[in-house]
């Protein structure tokens, strides 16, 4: 059976996989679509000194063989002609990943609009404003502020639908992408703890990523060998990225949207995964 499920999966990601040469060009266009939905179903329920922050200035770099499929890294350098930030950040994508055009919808929500680049952004506008202090913008992995991030991040294509629930995903692949999603970060766990803690060797670090997480073949190779293996990357255990995405998605439904979003975002305070709790 678990032979049968991979096989699946594989065709799946076989017969949407996204070509290499179109990375930028798709993820540059999604971009404009969950910015369309951002703007339909998020914007509306944020303060309005915030509607005109810049929520995917964001630059696509294209890294060849990453260990990682994505990575944003806000800048923040960069002013208009009256002095104003601009927010913008880069976007740094593994030219040699394996993934579906679905996925790379999901990837492009979590690390731009309105995941990563739309949440520093708002933060950092907000800290401009005098609203936050100066560590809003300073967010550490495996911190209470970073599982509240990664939430967001995952979360954030339903919320630019409009929906709180995977099954009201109006594209059945997307919903697939979605579940694929999570259990790659459920590969970064494994690959961290089997590597570290229980000694594993690559090859079987990789054959249990592929059999349990159901990632790709070039994924379960990064994952188990530079990532995991990683002084840094490789000793970070993160069941944050699980807790915060289920934190966040029992928000959304307990709390109407028009009072969960500005608390998620940061706009009645700087908050975390817990102390988000309490202005709700």
């Amino acid at each position: 059976a678990e032979a049968g499920l991979l096989a699946a999966v594989d065709a799946w990601r076989r017969d949407r996989l996204t070509p290499r040469a179109t990375f930028a060009t798709l993820a540059s266009a999604f971009i404009a679509r969950l910015e369309a939905g951002t703007a339909a179903h998020v914007l509306p329920h944020l303060p309005p000194e915030l509607h005109a922050v810049p929520r995917s200035n964001v630059e696509l770099q294209l890294i060849p063989d990453a260990v990682f499929s994505g990575s944003m890294n806000y800048v923040g350098r960069a002013r208009d002609a009256e002095g104003r930030p601009l927010y913008e950040a880069t976007y740094e994508l593994n030219a040699s990943l394996e993934i579906s055009i679905p996925e790379l919808l999901e990837l492009v929500a979590h690390e731009v609009v309105p995941g990563h680049v739309t949440t520093f952004a708002l933060l950092q506008h907000l800290f401009v404003l005098g609203r936050v202090g100066f560590e809003a913008s300073v967010q550490t992995m495996s911190t209470r502020g970073s599982t509240l991030s990664e939430g967001i991040a995952n979360n954030a294509a339903l919320m630019a639908h409009g929906v709180t629930e995977l099954a009201d995903l109006p594209d059945p692949d997307l919903r697939v992408a979605q579940l694929l999603s999570a259990l790659q970060d459920d590969a970064k766990n494994q690959a961290s703890w089997l590597t570290w803690q229980e000694r594993w060797p690559q090859p079987e670090v990789a054959a249990v990523l592929r059999r349990d997480c159901l990632v790709s073949a070039e994924r379960a190779e990064k994952l188990s060998g530079p990532w995991a293996r990683h002084p840094i990357m490789g000793r970070m255990y993160l069941p944050s990225y699980r807790a915060g995405t289920e934190a966040v998605a029992r928000l959304r439904r307990q709390h109407p949207p028009e009072r969960v979003l500005p608390a998620l975002y940061g706009c009645r305070g700087l908050v975390d995964v817990t102390a988000v709790e309490t202005v709700l």
